[in-house]
């Protein structure tokens, strides 16, 4: 008898998590969910309780939706902008501004998320999508690779100027901690075991709502209990685009992503692949034009959507003419696939209960009218694009995490199994390239024995594959009920096939 679900995920334990809930007769909606969880405990700083994400389900019948949990601007205006947020610089991602502090953070979303796609697809009880998640946080788990680098890098800028995450993330000398040391989290796990018994609401409406907004306050913040009891995640159709032979569905606007990624799917679509240097030449002019497209004319959230349509349907009239984060991807024998991006922006620095929360409003590139200048209320940008992959014959979950690289990751992963009939393995592992639009110029970074260097712009080499290139997770189930799952090997990945 073959395997019924598969799994992948940023880290091992989540990707256990997931398949441990499938064990117990969950599907692959429950598996992505208690995958996500465990990645609140196990992938520090890149993804929490506190943060955002969107969930992308497809249905037994090939029905896809995507549950919308991004972070929101509070209700409650602040006193002027800029209010309780410090401006740092960190040497990351070839270098960058951000924000921090309480003022940073959003309203988080990524728990009601959770619970609408439990409530519409869940298999098994709520509270069992909790348990590994919470043995984890209380009896520790190894600080893995990728956030031991992080935090190398953004230990000074941010978290050793709170006490509370200076406590968590050191060790005995005061030292942050290294890859493989044990990281404990009895907080976090005291957080969790209230929000598994009690549901959402202690974190919207309960004690856990009140310690939040009591500690926001005293930084200056100003998300206020009016804001986290009010809080909905939105269902919403995908958008989506035929190429290749497939149909992608992927995160609607107000997000921004998955626009971005079919307006370039449906750019590649007809392109020349058999020539190495044309292929990367097409997907690198695609990535420019969607991209270059979105900041020339995009700026408030909430008008991205009309706009964005009026493109796409553009795009599509012309294909028929000529044919950062961290996410989890699950698919089941039924037919259900699963695909859930989450993500805490850089973090803001403060560690409440255990729970890190996000700086989506310190994110510069997200706030492209300035800090604290969206209207109350409005989701944010995001480049969070979980997507689903179908053909009559393969459905494929997908996405990753990567900030801006997340859409190039997607595509160029897609290609490789739409095109190249790679493995889901081989397709997440293989070289990838990324057009970083920089003001002093378009920097070209790509991977191994890509012919980055041929195309005229600046290059940046990488010998190695590397996290910078985003990290696709992969689970595809076929038309006869035959799973897959890969982790893509640039990060702290798992993947179990149950």
């Amino acid at each position: 008898m073959g395997a019924r679900l598969g799994v992948a995920a940023g880290n091992q334990l989540g990707a256990e998590a997931g398949a441990n809930v499938a064990r117990q007769g969950g599907n692959a909606v429950d598996a992505c969910i208690a995958t996500n969880i465990m990645a609140w405990v196990a992938e520090p700083y890149f993804v929490s309780v506190g943060g955002s994400g969107f969930i992308a389900v497809r249905t037994p019948d090939g029905t896809v939706e995507v549950i919308d949990g991004n972070n929101t601007m509070p209700l409650t205006v602040p006193d002027n902008a800029g209010q309780g947020i410090e401006r740092i610089y960190l040497d990351y991602s070839n270098g960058m501004y951000t924000g921090i502090g309480a003022g940073s953070i959003g309203v988080p979303g990524i728990l009601a998320a959770a619970r609408t796609a439990w409530e519409q697809h869940g298999k098994i009880e709520w509270e069992a999508l909790f348990t590994d998640a919470i043995k984890a946080a209380r009896d520790g788990v190894p600080f893995p690779k990728t956030s031991a680098y992080y935090l190398s890098v953004t230990w000074d800028a941010i978290w050793s100027k709170f006490k509370a995450a200076h406590d968590l993330f050191s060790d005995d000398q005061g030292q942050p901690l290294v890859e493989g040391a044990v990281l404990k989290q009895p907080e976090l796990a005291e957080a969790l075991e209230l929000i598994a018994n009690k549901g959402p609401d202690a974190f919207y409406s309960g004690e856990l709502a009140r310690e939040i907004t009591d500690e926001i306050a005293a930084g200056d913040g100003f998300i206020g209990f009016e804001d986290l009891t009010q809080y909905t995640a939105e269902i919403r159709a995908p958008v989506s685009t035929n190429a290749f032979g497939w149909t992608i569905e992927s995160n609607p606007p107000p997000s921004v992503g998955g626009a971005v990624l079919v307006h370039m799917l449906a750019l590649l679509d007809g392109a020349r692949f058999d020539d190495p240097l044309e292929r990367l030449r097409a997907i690198v002019e695609a990535q420019r034009a969607a991209v270059g497209y979105r900041l020339e004319r995009y700026q408030d959230p909430g008008a991205i959507a009309g706009a964005f349509e009026e493109a796409l349907e553009s795009l599509r009239a012309k294909s028929m003419r000529s044919p950062s984060t961290t996410h989890a991807s699950a698919a089941d024998a039924d037919g259900y696939a699963c695909s859930v991006t989450a993500s805490n922006g850089y973090g803001s620095g403060l560690v409440i209960h255990g729970m890190l929360m996000n700086n989506t409003l310190g994110e510069e590139e997200l706030n492209p009218l300035g800090v604290h200048r969206l209207p109350p209320g409005s989701r944010c940008h995001s480049n969070m694009s979980p997507t689903i992959a179908s053909s009559p014959d393969l459905t494929v979950a997908l996405g990753s995490p990567g900030a801006d690289r997340i859409v190039s990751a997607i595509v160029q992963t897609f290609l490789r199994i739409a095109i190249d009939g790679d493995s889901l393995s081989d397709a997440v592992a293989a070289p990838r390239a990324h057009l970083d639009p920089r003001r002093d110029g378009e920097l070209l970074c790509y991977e191994l024995e890509l012919p980055g260097g041929e195309l005229g712009y600046t290059p940046r080499h990488y010998d190695e594959i590397h996290m910078y290139f985003g990290a696709v997770q992969a689970a595809s189930v076929d038309a006869d009920g035959k799973v897959d799952a890969a982790f893509d090997p640039r990060r702290s990945g798992g993947a179990v096939l149950v």
